[in-house]
């Protein structure tokens, strides 16, 4: 049995297992690359997405948590990037549109690159032995301990926001550049297309090119849909565009006047 298999199965026997606890209001299996189990607590509302077996998982789970400690501005902001992405229709990889996790990477890129000063520093160049692919999964701590770092931007969140906007409407080159956090940089997307892996192939490289740090794959390969990556593409330029006129959140974040 093949590890995708596997896991399939044990997210299965999960999901006829948990409703009998009483916590969960839905959930389902999604049959992806790499399986899922979303599940929405009943009481909290949140939502939750297990996998089974997942080492790049792991992985990029503390690169994000060690990235959201060095800059308090890290988490909100992604937090508001997920929340207008969720508001826009264009945070859901299986209807061919970008996952939280690659808005996440964009969010880092965006922090690493067009902020100057740099808001976050490239975590794999500086801390290379701690954040290397070959780095055993069982030795890693979620905690890690983190060299000195205080950014010299003063940019507030609602700044970060809107340049985040204006960098992915109009600056970054889609065509042409593969985001790379673990670079810290943007590369060719030429250059990420031939990178030797097993589990890289051409044809996933098509419209939005985000580098997986560790596995070196496209996280956004679901964007394979040419209508699907120019309604992303226009859902960037609309808020960009709104959000510089009317200087209000709510211009483009709705779900705020309810809060």
């Amino acid at each position: 049995m093949d590890q995708r298999t596997e896991a399939t199965n044990i997210l299965r026997h999960l999901s006829r297992s948990l409703p009998k606890y009483g916590f969960v209001e839905w959930l389902q299996v999604i049959y992806a690359k790499v399986p899922i189990l979303k599940i929405k607590d009943a009481l909290s509302g949140i939502e939750v997405d297990l996998n089974v077996n997942n080492t790049v998982g792991i992985r990029n789970t503390q690169l994000v948590n060690c990235y959201a400690r060095i800059d308090a501005r890290v988490a909100p902001l992604t937090l508001l990037v997920k929340s207008w992405a969720l508001e826009h229709g264009i945070n859901e990889a299986r209807r061919m549109t970008l996952s939280s996790y690659s808005l996440v990477l964009m969010v880092i890129h965006y922090l690493q690159c067009e902020c100057q000063p740099p808001v976050v520093p490239c975590l794999h160049k500086m801390m290379p032995n701690k954040f290397g692919a070959e780095q055993d999964v069982r030795n890693l701590k979620l905690y890690e301990d983190l060299p000195p770092f205080a950014s010299e931007n003063q940019m507030n969140l609602g700044q970060l926001f809107l340049g985040f906007l204006h960098y992915y409407s109009s600056k970054f080159d889609f065509s042409e550049q593969c985001i790379s956090v673990r670079l810290g940089s943007s590369i060719p997307k030429k250059e990420a297309i031939e990178h030797p892996s097993m589990k890289n192939f051409p044809r996933q490289w098509k419209y939005i090119c985000i580098e997986e740090p560790f596995d070196r794959t496209n996280t956004a390969r679901a964007v394979y849909d040419l209508t699907a990556f120019k309604q992303i593409r226009k859902v960037f330029e609309s808020s960009a565009s709104r959000l510089s006129a009317t200087q209000s959140l709510q211009s483009v974040l709705p779900c705020l006047h309810n809060v």
